[in-house]
C-alpha cells in the first residue's frame, strides 16, 4: 500500500491507477496510457499532449518523521508538475511520460526534494508481429512503503522489451524480459543502511495473452519466472515463479478499473528463510451510486522485503474503500478509511508478529471542468507494531490538494 500522504491522490487519480499497462510492461512502463486521453488533451496531428499538474498536500503535518515521542511539526507543500504523450500511427505506438515530484518543509530542510520521473514505449506496428521496447527512470526522496518510515533518497530504472503477436483484433500473445533496478542512496531506518538491506536488481521473464471478453472486459494471463539480486548482501537473493490473471473494465462499464489475482511461488537462497507459496493480487475497482455517487474499493496482498534483515521479508495485506456523495452543484464531499496488515516471522528464529497501519481521511471537494478538483482534507494515520515501541506513531494532517488537467 502507499503511504498514508499518497492516499489522497490515489483515489483521485483512481483512472490511472487502475490501469495495467501493455502487455509486458515493467514496473514503470506499467503506468503508461494505452491509447490516447480522451480529455484535457493538446492534439498536434495524431499525437496527443496532457499537461497536469497535481498539488498532493499543502499544509500542516503533526509528525513530520512518524516518530513514536516527541514528533516534530512543519508546514509542507508537496506537487507533480507532469506531462503524458501519446501517438498511434500506421507503423507504431509511442506512449512516453516526464514528471517532477516536489515537496518543501517549512522548518525541516532535510526532507525537502526535487525528483523527476521519466519513462516511454514504442510499440513497432509493421505486421501482425509486434517488437516492443521500453525504459524509464525514477529519483525522488519519498517513503517506499508501510514499513519504512524514512524518506529515502530512491532510483528506479528499467530497460524491457519483447514481442507480442496478434491473434486475431481483439486477442494477442506475448513474451517480454524486464530488468529493473532499485538503488537507496545514504538512506537509514533505525540504524540500518537501506542500500546494503534492499538496493536490488531483478530480471524478469513474462509470457502470456490477453483477449477481449466482452466490448468492456478484456483478460491477460500470463506467467513469469523472477530472480532478485542483492549486490550487498547475496543472502538475501530468491527467484519467483508467477501466474497471475488481471481483468479489466473499460471506463464506460458500470464497473470500471481492475483486478489481479495471482499465484507467487518464492524461493529464498538463504536456507533460514522460509519459501513463499500463495495467492497475490492486486485491485482497484469504481462502481457508481445512483448518479449522486461513487465507492472505490481497493485491495493489495504481496510480499515484501524488509529492511531488516533478520524479518526477510514480510507479508502484506492491505484494503481500502472510498465514498463520494455530491452535495450540490459541483461541491462532493469524500470519506477514505484503509487498513493494512503486515506479517512478519518468515525466519527461523524470528518470532511472528503483525504489525498495523490504519489511515482515515474525509475530505471536502469542489469539481471545476476538465477532470479539475480541489478538495480541503483532514487525515489520521496510526501505526502499532505490538513488540517494537518505536515503530508505533500517530499522525494527523490538515491540507488542500487540487488535482489540475490543462
Amino acid at each position: 500500500m502507499a503511504p498514508a500522504g499518497a492516499l489522497g491522490l490515489a483515489f483521485l487519480a483512481a483512472s490511472s491507477a487502475a490501469a495495467q499497462g501493455a502487455v509486458g510492461s515493467g514496473p514503470l512502463t506499467g503506468s503508461l496510457a494505452t491509447k490516447a486521453p480522451e480529455t484535457g488533451a493538446i492534439r498536434m496531428g495524431p499525437v496527443s499532449i496532457a499537461p497536469g499538474l497535481t498539488i498532493r498536500e499543502m499544509g500542516h503535518d503533526d509528525n513530520v518523521f512518524d516518530e513514536a515521542a516527541n514528533p516534530k511539526e512543519d508546514w509542507v507543500i508537496a506537487g507533480t508538475p507532469d506531462v503524458a504523450v501519446f501517438t498511434r500511427t500506421r507503423f507504431a505506438q509511442i506512449s512516453a511520460y516526464a514528471g517532477s515530484d516536489m515537496q518543501w518543509y517549512k522548518t525541516y530542510e532535510s526532507e525537502n526534494d526535487i525528483g523527476y520521473s521519466g519513462r516511454g514505449r514504442i510499440d513497432l506496428l509493421a505486421s501482425r508481429l509486434f517488437p516492443f521496447f521500453g525504459g524509464g527512470r525514477t529519483r525522488n526522496r519519498t517513503r517506499p512503503n508501510g514499513e519504512i518510515d524514512t524518506r529515502a533518497d530512491m532510483q528506479t530504472d528499467e530497460v524491457s522489451g519483447g514481442l507480442g503477436f496478434e491473434l486475431s483484433a481483439h486477442a494477442q500473445v506475448f513474451a517480454a524480459m524486464i530488468r529493473s533496478d532499485i538503488d537507496y542512496l545514504d538512506a537509514f531506518e533505525n540504524g540500518v543502511s537501506l542500500d546494503t538491506s534492499l538496493s536490488r536488481r531483478t530480471t524478469e521473464y513474462q509470457g502470456g495473452f490477453t483477449t477481449a471478453l466482452t466490448p468492456l472486459l478484456s483478460l491477460q494471463l500470463r506467467g513469469g519466472y523472477r530472480q532478485d539480486e542483492f549486490e550487498s548482501d547475496p543472502l538475501r537473493n530468491g527467484d519467483s515463479r508467477t501466474g497471475t490473471a488481471v481483468f479489466t473494465f473499460d471506463s464506460a462499464a458500470i464497473i470500471s478499473g481492475s483486478a489481479t489475482i495471482g499465484y507467487q511461488d518464492y524461493t529464498p537462497v538463504d536456507p533460514l528463510v522460509e519459501p513463499y507459496r500463495g495467492v497475490t493480487g492486486s485491485g482497484f475497482i469504481v462502481y457508481p451510486f445512483m448518479e449522486i455517487g461513487r465507492f472505490n474499493f481497493g485491495y493489495n496482498r504481496t510480499i515484501e522485503y524488509s529492511f531488516e534483515t533478520a524479518e526477510a521479508y514480510y507479508l502484506e495485506n492491505s484494503f481500502n474503500v472510498a465514498y463520494t456523495q455530491r452535495l450540490f452543484g459541483e461541491v462532493d464531499l469524500q470519506g477514505r478509511a484503509a487498513q493494512s496488515y503486515f506479517n512478519y516471522g518468515h525466519r527461523a528464529g524470528a518470532p511472528e508478529r503483525q504489525d498495523t497501519l490504519e489511515t482515515y481521511n474525509g475530505n471536502l471537494g469542489y469539481n471545476l471542468r476538465n477532470r479539475t478538483r480541489i478538495a480541503a482534507n483532514y487525515e489520521y494515520a496510526r501505526r502499532r507494531s505490538p513488540d517494537i515501541a518505536d515503530r508505533n506513531y500517530i499522525r494527523r494532517r490538515v491540507y488542500l490538494s487540487w488535482m489540475v488537467a490543462f
